[in-house]
């Protein structure tokens, strides 16, 4: 007799970890749960949250190759952050606040101890911004993905009052203020072209890092987990002085940071200006790219960009006076080209 087993799958060994999801999932808490582990599908009470005429706001992404990396340095409990910080941040630039999260993981076999460090990071990721963790799926498929393969993805729902929601095209004007705010490192982006990189210029992960950082080597600084900046940027939200937030990913700041302009005003950076993070600068002269395509690919040190009215540049620095991580990196200016953002 030829089993489910027999073809690589082991529903058994999988339903042995549904409990340690749960222990997880419990901590992630928040106004608003009504299910439980095992129901078909998440149940969210909305009203209960206290809005009065909220708009849902929904992302969804995954963490790409940098899960390759991961594999292959055992850096695994950092890809949940990842995951959970690329949709949050996606969310956050509409003004929402992050309601519940959803997973999905597949996998050629599941490996219990890989499997059950990304779980418990995404869960730990949402705690940090009371987000619950609200359901998943676990998949796997031989044949599909290679020995010790796996995929992520993640989806998210988060909410914002009517009159909060960002981004505020009709509010912005020539002259209002730029505001990087600094990443992490790579966050997920980039990944295929990093891989590459590391191959060609025969980098050892191991190594310590060439330029003077608190990571362990080469192998941790590059798989850094995504930056989340719900935390740091609600107190700022709340005050109503930002008029739009830029999540910048792949595509950069070139690429980002217009999708939230009018089509009559475009972005003029000041390149002194920004935050300089030596991974950055290491992998630009090891990899020989340009700088052009280097602000096309990564963030480069900036992970998101607020827009706010130079009237409320006092304001916004009373509120960020203590933090280290905000940058006055340029304007908005008149433009007829669309989509129009320079560098200089």
């Amino acid at each position: 007799m030829t089993t489910y087993k027999d073809a690589g799958v082991n529903i058994k060994a999988t339903d042995s970890m549904i409990k340690d999801i749960a222990s997880y999932s419990k901590k992630t808490s928040r106004i608003g749960e009504m299910t439980e582990i095992g129901d078909f599908a998440g149940l969210f009470d909305l009203k209960k949250c206290g809005y009065n005429d909220p708009i849902l706001v929904t992302s969804t992404d995954g963490v790409g190759t940098k899960i390759l990396l991961g594999i292959e340095t055992k850096l695994l409990e950092g890809l949940g952050y990842d995951l959970v910080g690329m949709c949050l941040n996606d969310t956050l630039c509409h003004g929402a606040d992050p309601l519940f999260f959803l997973d999905y993981y597949a996998s050629s076999q599941l490996d219990r101890s890989s499997f059950l460090k990304v779980v418990k990071s995404i869960a730990n990721a949402c705690k940090d911004n009371n987000c619950l963790l609200i359901g998943g799926e676990t998949a796997e498929m031989p044949g599909m993905y290679n020995s010790k393969d796996f995929d992520l993805a993640g989806f998210c729902v988060g909410a914002v009052e009517r009159q909060k929601l960002l981004p505020q095209k009709n509010e912005m004007r020539e002259g209002d203020i730029l505001i990087g705010v600094s990443s992490s490192g790579f966050h997920s982006n980039g990944y295929s072209l990093i891989r590459k990189i590391i191959k060609d210029c025969k980098i050892n992960l191991n190594n310590p890092t060439p330029f003077e950082s608190n990571w362990k080597n080469i192998g941790c600084a590059i798989m850094e987990p995504t930056k989340q900046y719900f935390s740091e940027l609600k107190p700022i939200i709340n005050q109503n002085i930002i008029k739009g937030i830029a999540h910048i990913t792949g595509g950069g700041l070139i690429g980002n940071l217009p999708r939230i302009l009018p089509e009559h005003l475009g972005a003029k950076i000041e390149y002194e200006h920004l935050p300089k993070l030596k991974i950055f600068e290491w992998f630009k002269k090891i990899s020989e790219i340009p700088e052009d395509e280097m602000f096309k690919t990564f963030n480069c040190g900036v992970g998101l960009v607020l827009v706010i009215n130079e009237k409320n540049y006092d304001t916004f620095l009373n509120l960020t006076k203590k933090n280290k991580n905000f940058y006055k990196i340029g304007r908005l200016i008149k433009s007829d080209q669309p989509n129009y953002c320079v560098i200089n």
